[in-house]
């Protein structure tokens, strides 16, 4: 019996070892670091966690191993995007075989899927394995926008269940939310704008960031839910400086730094990404010391 995804699910980033290769250990304890921090459920291979830096054998090992030490504290989300369809049903089939409890499919592909493609695409990979799929619309980064008809089409089948929405256009939000009420589960996915997304009818947050503060991310979901929108604006106020920073340096630069700012190294992106400039780094730094009682301490600044 798979665990519904619910509330605030952390994007972990992926911890690799000196050589690049994947740092399992490091990923077994960031994952009990953000349990302990109050996380709902966790994602692994999201595009905090460079998903397109490794090879489907490095994706299935790290997914058997995150399952595997999570046991079912909380869920576990596998994202199993792939440019092809083949390869995407195989990653989510595994992901379901190890006790995942949900997949994540981005349509990565370097050429734009019209409506047909995606339709087929997401089909196949739902009716391959029958564990929850959430649909992931990140237009910025994979250039493919799954339009609020697709996505009405999409939910027709049974084990499609949500979207994480991260498109530019907010309304998106609540056009899906008044088109498909009860149908869909829509998730803010835009870490920078997640206060406005879940006023306007996100009902959970799938975040990159909750790497760096997991419980300033919990907090606000958890205010916003109780109906108390002064307190949860205020930390918002607080909190969107470095969701803005993140945004715009890259999630993937600024988690693997901001490990390096408090003293818990996760290793370095794979290249061609790299960690922050040292200029970048002094400023995270100053974020992560304003907003204050993040993970830990800051103690010293990451340099390229």
């Amino acid at each position: 019996m798979t665990k519904p995804i619910t509330g605030v699910v952390s994007f972990l980033l992926t911890p690799t070892t000196a050589d690049g290769s994947i740092d399992g250990a490091r990923l077994c304890s960031l994952a009990d670091e953000q349990i302990a921090a109050g996380i709902d459920g966790l994602t692994l291979f999201g595009s905090t966690g460079a998903i397109g830096s490794f090879a489907e054998d490095e994706r299935r090992m790290a997914a058997e191993v995150l399952v595997r030490h999570v046991a079912g504290r909380v869920p576990v989300m596998v994202g199993t995007g792939a440019i092809t369809t083949a390869e995407a049903v195989r990653l989510s089939r595994h992901a379901e075989q190890v006790g995942a409890d949900a997949v994540l499919v981005v349509p990565i592909t370097y050429w734009l899927l019209n409506d047909e493609e995606l339709l087929a695409h997401y089909r196949t990979i739902a009716g391959s394995m029958r564990l929850p799929l959430m649909l992931y619309n990140n237009p910025r980064l994979s250039g493919v926008d799954i339009q609020p008809h697709v996505v009405a089409q999409l939910v027709e089948t049974p084990n499609i269940f949500g979207i994480k929405e991260a498109s530019p256009d907010l309304l998106r939000t609540s056009i899906l939310a008044q088109m498909l009420p009860g149908r869909l589960r829509i998730f803010a996915g835009r870490d920078a704008a997640a206060f406005e997304m879940l006023m306007i009818g996100a009902e959970g947050w799938t975040s990159g960031l909750a790497n760096i503060t997991p419980r300033h991310c919990v907090e606000l979901f958890r205010l916003v839910r109780a109906g108390n929108i002064d307190a949860a604006r205020a930390l918002w106020y607080r909190l969107a400086p470095i969701a803005t920073f993140t945004r715009d340096k890259g999630l993937v630069r600024a988690s693997h730094t901001a490990f390096e700012i408090l003293g818990r190294p996760v290793g370095k992106p794979r290249p061609p990404i790299s960690m922050l400039s040292r200029e970048d780094a002094k400023k995270l730094e100053t974020l992560m010391t304003e907003l204050g009682d993040v993970t830990a301490a800051p103690r010293k600044v990451a340099a390229e």
